[in-house]
């Protein structure tokens, strides 16, 4: 019994030096693009030896995958709020929110653009992205029903809506208008008029 108790403990010590490296890693992530950030400079900003860190994090990109997947998973939590509430959140409203988080989150965008076109992660970490992704698509499938879309067509909608609306991003991003904030209105107009194709379509039909 002592022992099994020892093992739980070293577990959650062990779980909570990680936690500290992927926190250290998000700060990091805020100040500079994920690319440029190197794991002595995780290292430093956890107050912990370079070598020490590999004890946690095999490799950099295991590192900014966990970084991600909890950066990501935290801020469904929002749009689980959106989706839920007694009146729920418009497809305008959630499409908006989901670019937003993503636009004023830089780091995160990249990371989550790395994980979609990299073609040989490891399968545990696929999983976990699959499972992020999984809770968005939910999410708007959800919302979706609570607007009155059939159980059959809501799962599909959601996989073309998720997909649309990451895919504007991706292609206005670094549109060549004068500034961040009017690259932002864009994309904001396009979201919007995506939006309107869900709602006047599907939602009325």
């Amino acid at each position: 019994m002592a022992e099994s108790r020892f093992a739980e403990l070293k577990e959650k010590e062990k779980e909570a030096r990680k936690q500290i490296l992927i926190e250290s890693a998000l700060a990091l992530f805020a100040k500079k693009p994920f690319f440029e950030v190197g794991m002595r400079e995780v290292a430093n900003e956890a107050g912990i030896s370079p070598a020490t860190i590999y004890r946690y994090f095999p490799s950099q990109e295991e590192l900014f995958n966990e970084a991600f997947l909890q950066d990501i998973s935290s801020a469904s939590k929002e749009f689980k709020s959106m989706v839920q509430k007694e009146k729920p959140a418009s497809i305008e409203k959630f499409g908006i929110k989901f670019v937003d988080h993503l636009f004023e989150n830089e780091s995160t965008f990249q990371m989550m653009a790395y994980l979609m076109l990299k073609d040989n992660l490891k399968n545990p970490v696929m999983g976990k992205f699959d499972s992020v992704t999984k809770i968005f698509f939910d999410l708007f499938e959800q919302l979706l029903k609570r607007h009155g879309v059939k159980n059959e067509n809501a799962r599909m909608y959601s996989h073309s809506f998720i997909a649309s609306i990451t895919g504007i991003l991706m292609t206005f991003r670094n549109y060549p208008l004068k500034n961040k904030k009017a690259i932002r209105s864009h994309i904001i107009k396009v979201i919007k008029i995506t939006s309107s194709l869900y709602t006047d379509q599907l939602i009325n039909k």
